[in-house]
């Protein structure tokens, strides 16, 4: 029996993004010299949530936004909203989603006072790539 293969999410998720918005996606964040120069970024990781069924898998992805100042964050919220909005529905040569449901982006502490954060987890509802 063949396993089923199911979509890479942050790649897809990645690819999403860098398609639809001027953001590429970091999954590791630069060193801290370039992450000054480097804002407003948004960074993406895997969450460890979700479930699986026979047609369907549903997984999470953090994402991170840091900006410098909250004229900055503001409209890099409302971009990644309305790209991960539209992911419903779509997809890319990492696989499909069927569906997409997220929290709404909040202030995180990052570690650095001049350096804002907020935080999303958005959860994908996908198809498998093949049987």
């Amino acid at each position: 029996m063949d396993p089923v293969r199911w979509p890479q999410h942050l790649r897809l998720v990645n690819q999403w993004i860098a398609d639809r918005t001027k953001y590429h996606p970091y999954t590791v964040l630069p060193d801290d010299k370039q992450l000054i120069a480097s804002l407003p970024l948004v960074k993406t990781s895997l969450s460890p949530s979700g479930s699986m069924g026979p047609v369907e898998r549903s997984v999470s992805v953090d994402i991170d936004l840091l900006a410098g100042s909250w004229a900055d964050m503001s409209p890099l919220i409302q971009t990644m909203d309305s790209c991960m909005a539209s992911l419903a529905g779509n997809g890319n040569k990492y696989g499909y989603v069927d569906d997409i449901s997220g929290s709404a982006f909040a202030d995180v502490p990052f570690g650095d006072p001049a350096i804002l954060r907020c935080t999303a987890t958005f959860s994908l509802v996908m198809r498998p790539v093949s049987h």
